[in-house]
C-alpha cells in the first residue's frame, strides 16, 4: 500500500539502491574477511616457524632434557634477541600443570593454557588461540607440544605476539572499505536514478502523445520506435496500433455522420420539393393525392432508416434482451425463404438449400431471422439474373454455420474490411437505384453477435461472395435430452427487413 503511493521512478531508484547496498555490504564483508584471514595466517605462520625452530634447536644440541635447566631460558633469550622478525614475540616453556620452566623477559602477565590446547597436545597437534587481557591487549598465541619418539612429553612451547599492529591494519582496511563502498553506493544510486529517468523517457513520450491525441482531430502523430526490441518498444508499437485503430474509428464515425445526413437529407428534400411544388398553385385532387403518396413513401423510407439505426444501436450496445426458444431449423429456414421469395422472383433468382446441420437450435427466432434475411436479400441484390443463391447449413461439434453464397460480382478486395460498417456500400452498389442504405449487413453482424456468434465474408474462387454466420452450441438444446416444448416459427412476408 505504501509503495503504491510512491512514484515508479522513486520506487525503481529505491529498489536499485537497496540491492546495491546489499551487494556492497557483501563485498565489504568479503574483502575484510579475506584481508583478516591473510594477516592472521601470516602471523600464525611466523609463530609456528619460531616455535618449531626453538623445538628443533634442542634436538640439534642433543642435550638431555631435564626440568629446571637453564638451557631453555638461554635459548629463548638468544633466539628472540637474534630474530629479525618484525613481530615482537614472546615464548615460554610450560608443563601440563601450568608450571613455567622458562620464559622470555618480555612476559609481564601469566599466559593462559586452555583445555583445548591440552587436548590437542595429547594428539601432537598445535593450537592457535586469541586472548584479550584485562589491560585490553589482544594476544595471538601458539601452543606447540614437545614430542619424543612421536609421543607427547608433557611439556609445551608457547609462542605469542600482540595483535596491536594487525588490529590497526584491519581497522584501516575497514575504514577504507566504509569510505570507498559508501562513495560507490552514492554514485551507483545517482547513476541508477539517472538511468531510470532515461529508461522511462519513452513513457513520458507516450504520455505527451496521449495528451495531444485528438487535438484538432489530429491522429497523424506516431511514436518513433527505439532500435532495441524490448518491452518499451512493444509498448510504443502497441500505442501506435491503438492510434491507428482510433483514427480508423474516427474516420468511420465521420463517414457515418455524413452518410446519416445524406440518407436523411434526400427524402427530406424530396418531401419539401413535392410539398412546395403542390402549394405553388391549386391542384386537382388527383395531383394532391400523388404528391401525398410521394411524401408518405419518403417518410416511410426515413422511418425505416431511423428504426434500423435504433435497432442497430440497441444491438451493438447489448441492450436487447433475447428471448430464446428451441427452433426446428428446417421449418425456420422454409418460412424465411418464403418471406423473401417475392424479392427473389423480381430478380429471377432461385434459392438452393442444403441443410446438413442440427435439427434444433436454441435462438431468438425473430432477431436471427432478420439477420439471415438481410444476408439473403443482399445476396439477391448482387446476384446476376437467372442465377442461384445458396444457403448451406452445416454443424460441427460446437457451432452451426449458415453460409449464404451468391454468384454475382463479388466484393472488391479494398471493401472487404469495411463491408459491415454502417452505411458502407461497395462501389458496385453505390447507386441508390439498386436499393439499400448500407445498414443491413452491419445490423446482421450485430444481431448475430447477440447470439454469441460471428459473421465473415470472402470472395468465391470464380464469382460472387460467401457470407458466413456462425453461432455456438453453448446455448443450444440437445433434442435427445430436452423436455421443453418445441416451437415452430413462421416468418410472414410482411416482416420488415433493414435495407442492405
Amino acid at each position: 500500500m505504501i509503495l503504491g503511493r510512491i512514484p515508479i521512478r522513486i520506487r525503481l531508484s529505491l529498489g536499485h539502491a537497496l540491492w546495491m547496498a546489499i551487494i556492497f555490504v557483501a563485498i565489504g564483508i568479503g574483502v575484510y574477511r579475506v584481508v583478516e584471514d591473510n594477516v592472521i595466517q601470516s602471523l600464525d605462520s611466523t609463530l609456528l616457524t619460531s616455535a618449531r625452530n626453538i623445538r628443533d634447536e634442542k634436538v640439534k644440541d642433543q642435550r638431555l632434557y631435564f626440568k629446571g635447566s637453564r638451557y631453555w631460558k638461554n635459548l629463548f633469550e638468544d633466539f628472540f634477541n637474534q630474530s629479525k622478525s618484525p613481530i615482537k614475540s614472546y615464548a615460554q616453556l610450560i608443563d601440563t600443570s601450568g608450571a613455567v620452566q622458562a620464559k622470555t623477559r618480555n612476559i609481564r602477565v601469566r599466559l593462559p593454557v586452555s583445555r583445548l590446547a591440552l587436548t590437542r597436545a595429547d594428539s601432537g597437534l598445535e593450537t592457535y588461540e586469541t586472548f584479550r587481557l584485562q589491560s585490553g591487549l589482544v594476544l595471538r598465541q601458539l601452543t606447540l607440544p614437545i614430542l619424543q619418539n612421536k609421543r607427547f612429553t608433557g611439556d609445551l612451547i608457547q609462542v605469542g605476539s600482540p595483535m596491536t599492529e594487525i588490529l590497526g591494519t584491519l581497522k584501516s582496511v575497514k575504514r577504507m572499505l566504509w569510505l570507498t563502498l559508501s562513495l560507490g553506493l552514492v554514485i551507483s544510486v545517482l547513476f541508477g536514478y539517472l538511468l531510470t529517468r532515461w529508461s522511462l523517457k519513452p513513457v513520458a513520450m507516450v504520455t505527451s502523445a496521449v495528451a495531444s491525441l485528438g487535438v484538432d482531430n489530429n491522429f497523424n502523430k506516431r511514436l518513433k520506435l527505439p532500435p532495441v526490441k524490448d518491452e518499451l518498444r512493444e509498448l510504443m508499437s502497441t500505442f501506435n496500433e491503438m492510434i491507428d485503430r482510433l483514427e480508423d474509428a474516427f474516420m468511420r464515425l465521420r463517414r457515418f455522420s455524413g452518410d446519416v445526413s445524406h440518407e436523411l437529407r434526400t427524402p427530406i428534400a424530396v418531401m419539401m420539393g413535392e410539398a412546395e411544388l403542390a402549394l405553388r398553385r391549386n391542384r386537382s385532387p388527383e395531383e394532391y393525392q400523388e404528391t401525398l403518396s410521394t411524401v408518405v413513401k419518403e417518410a416511410q423510407n426515413m422511418s425505416s432508416i431511423v428504426e434500423d439505426l435504433l435497432l442497430l444501436a440497441r444491438a451493438q450496445g447489448n441492450s436487447i434482451q433475447l428471448e430464446r426458444e428451441e427452433v426446428e431449423v428446417s421449418v425456420f429456414v422454409a418460412s424465411l425463404l418464403d418471406s423473401i421469395g417475392l424479392e427473389a422472383k423480381k430478380s429471377n433468382v432461385q434459392f438452393k438449400l442444403r441443410n446438413e446441420g442440427q435439427k434444433y437450435l436454441n435462438l431468438s427466432s425473430g432477431y436471427f431471422a432478420l439477420a439471415l434475411k438481410n444476408l439473403l436479400l443482399n445476396a439477391v441484390k448482387h446476384s446476376h439474373e437467372d442465377s442461384e443463391v445458396e444457403l448451406w447449413i452445416s454443424s460441427t461439434y460446437n457451432e452451426t454455420r449458415f453460409d449464404v453464397i451468391d454468384h454475382g460480382e463479388g466484393v472488391p478486395e479494398k471493401d472487404l474490411p469495411y463491408i459491415f460498417d454502417t452505411f458502407y456500400r461497395a462501389d458496385t452498389a453505390r447507386n441508390r437505384g439498386s436499393g439499400g442504405a448500407g445498414i443491413g449487413l452491419s445490423l446482421a453482424k450485430a444481431l448475430v453477435a447477440l447470439h454469441g456468434g460471428t459473421i465473415s465474408v470472402e470472395n468465391n474462387s470464380k464469382s460472387g461472395a460467401t457470407f458466413r454466420a456462425t453461432i455456438p452450441h453453448s446455448s443450444t438444446f440437445k433434442s435427445s435430452t430436452t423436455n421443453r416444448r418445441r416451437k415452430t416459427v413462421e416468418i410472414v412476408s410482411s416482416e420488415r427487413s433493414a435495407p442492405c
